[in-house]
């Protein structure tokens, strides 16, 4: 599970929030990968495509491995990330391809975030290469994902595999979640156009007036579970509802509290089957894409740490950090 969405203030900064839900940690860490870094992805016979980095990113890995990444933003402003689409995510078949142009799934955010600017190069790039069902050892099975590109000018796209072909959709809206493919969410929000900020009026029956029950009301049926076609009505509402904010460093604050309602706390989600598979918010990040910031919190250490790219050294070796677990801190009162 995980729940994505664009936001962008009135001087020009967009940012981008994403959480991420899994009943594991995935022994995730913050990476950086300086440019002129050498990826290598996987055929079935060894080695697959290469790429040589042209830029600098940070991002959060799965199981140590500094080209897995699952989200990321680079030195120039372009966002990537995967989110999770179970049944519905069918990769292109590996047969006929040269192992030059095979990738699997879990490299795509280190290619496109390495060797690309917008939205539009990483479209391009991925038309080069072939994503193919390569079986990642601690799942066990092709990990089914969609990617989410952003960039500094707003630009938006999800890339998804239906049927043994990738599919690119420009995303205006800036939302995605996870099952089913984003085309079929845009249509589901047709039985959501009553929604509305403002209250209802008030109406008299009989000569009784009846008023609305408080402030609110006039969101009665948005969806409260944590679904996948619910989280993204949720988004969508938050995002278009949200009023506007002047600066990048407003619109930082505003996307952190738009992600604190797809929070989800340990216990709420439970797998049918076992009911000690448990999904939890692992942790959440915010890029801020105009000022080159990744702002990341985690389950453990709900208290914001930025990341500003910009003093970062992209030149040095790869590296890797722990996820922060040091709680809350204490407020110190004189």
């Amino acid at each position: 599970m995980c729940t994505s969405f664009r936001l962008s203030a009135q001087d020009g900064a967009i940012a981008v929030g994403r959480t991420m839900e899994f009943p594991n940690l995935m022994e995730a860490k913050i990476t950086v990968l300086p440019r002129g870094h050498q990826g290598v992805s996987i055929a079935p016979t060894g080695e697959g495509h290469r790429w040589t980095a042209r830029y600098g990113l940070v991002g959060m890995d799965v199981f140590g491995q500094a080209d897995m990444l699952t989200d990321g933003l680079n030195e120039v402003g372009l966002y990537g990330a995967l989110l999770y689409m179970p049944g519905f995510c069918d990769y292109t078949s590996a047969a006929g391809q040269p192992p030059e142009r095979l990738m699997s799934i879990v490299h795509v955010v280190a290619k496109v975030l390495g060797t690309c600017a917008t939205v539009a190069e990483a479209k391009a790039a991925m038309t080069e290469v072939c994503v193919w069902p390569w079986v990642f050892g601690p799942f066990g099975f092709a990990p089914p994902a969609h990617l989410v590109l952003h960039d500094a000018s707003g630009a938006s796209a999800v890339i998804e595999w239906r049927a043994g072909e990738m599919l690119m959709f420009d995303n205006p809206i800036g939302v995605a979640t996870n099952s089913p493919h984003l085309d079929w969410h845009l249509i589901n929000l047709r039985n959501y156009l009553h929604l509305s900020p403002r209250n209802p009026e008030g109406v008299t029956l009989a000569g009784v007036p009846i008023a609305p029950l408080g402030q609110g009301p006039g969101m009665l049926g948005l969806p409260a579970d944590s679904g996948s076609p619910a989280r993204f009505v949720r988004a969508v509402t938050y995002v278009s509802t949200l009023k506007p904010v002047a600066t990048g460093a407003e619109l930082e604050l505003a996307t952190l509290h738009l992600l604190n309602n797809f929070d989800i706390p340990l216990g709420f989600i439970r797998d049918a089957e076992n009911p000690e598979i448990i999904d939890r918010t692992l942790w959440s990040t915010v890029a801020n894409l105009r000022d080159r910031r990744y702002i990341l919190r985690s389950f453990e250490s709900p208290t914001p740490r930025a990341i500003d790219l910009t003093l970062l050294d992209f030149t040095a070796p790869p590296r890797q950090l722990p996820l922060p677990t040091d709680g809350i801190p204490a407020l110190a009162l004189a």
